[in-house]
């Protein structure tokens, strides 16, 4: 395989970016107090096929010292949290080489997500006191380029949904394994990402996902759902 194809920069700037969204494999965990402060608590793993491509293509984007892309990307990450008046006591931690975990305080979810990049009428996220729900279509999807800025880097773009409406999902991963080699399909199919709410009273309905307990809710989809956006990615949850 050749594993000096250009192509393959853009598909692992997609999967640096999506935590913030995203990765490889992502968990996101938030918890909802009855007070004003709640927490998130996130963890990431990158699959070493991807890091190689990473590590290929480095040379292409000029590091900040010894920063690694991965790094690079989580540290603007964080400086982008930290800029949002809505957050606090910011802390991430890098586990390995392919994995991070980090925590962060934060008042108003909606307004954060609109100081990621969102915008004021963003459509993306509400909540309120007693319930929450996502939406992410291509109606909405221009609102979501500016919290991962990697999305609107050129070498992504031709792999993401706006480039990809309409095409199948044997398709698209057809064009992963000529572009990437046979080890991509599967790095992608494996690839998912996981929200779990943790809810300040009991939950009473939900949409999109699964309860795992009075208070805990869980949403999970695989990343190639995300790739094509071929149907909404939604759900909800209400609590007492």
């Amino acid at each position: 395989m050749n594993r000096r194809n250009p192509y393959r920069l853009g598909v692992a700037l997609v999967l640096v970016a999506l935590l913030f969204t995203t990765s490889c494999t992502v968990t996101e965990r938030i918890s909802f107090s009855k007070t004003s402060s709640h927490t998130s608590a996130f963890g990431f793993t990158v699959e070493d096929f991807f890091l190689a491509v990473l590590e290929d293509f480095s040379e292409f984007i000029p590091p900040e010292g010894d920063q690694s892309l991965m790094d690079k990307a989580i540290n603007d990450f964080e400086r982008a949290l930290n800029y949002s008046y809505t957050t606090r006591n910011v802390a991430f931690t890098k586990l390995s080489n392919n994995a991070y975990e980090g925590t962060f305080i934060f008042t108003n979810l909606m307004q954060l997500v609109s100081d990621l990049g969102a915008g004021a009428n963003q459509s993306l996220l509400i909540v309120d006191a007693r319930s929450l729900k996502f939406f992410l279509s291509m109606d909405n999807y221009h609102q979501l380029v500016p919290v991962i800025p990697f999305l609107a880097d050129e070498n992504f773009e031709a792999f993401g949904p706006v480039y990809n409406q309409g095409l199948s999902e044997a398709d698209y991963l057809e064009m992963i394994s000529f572009m990437l080699g046979e080890e991509g399909p599967p790095a992608i199919e494996q690839s998912f990402i996981t929200l779990r709410i943790e809810t300040p009273g009991p939950i009473t309905t939900f949409t999109g996902g699964k309860k795992i307990s009075s208070n805990v809710y869980e949403f999970s989809f695989p990343l190639i759902d995300f790739l094509l956006l071929a149907e909404p990615i939604t759900f909800s949850v209400q609590w007492q």
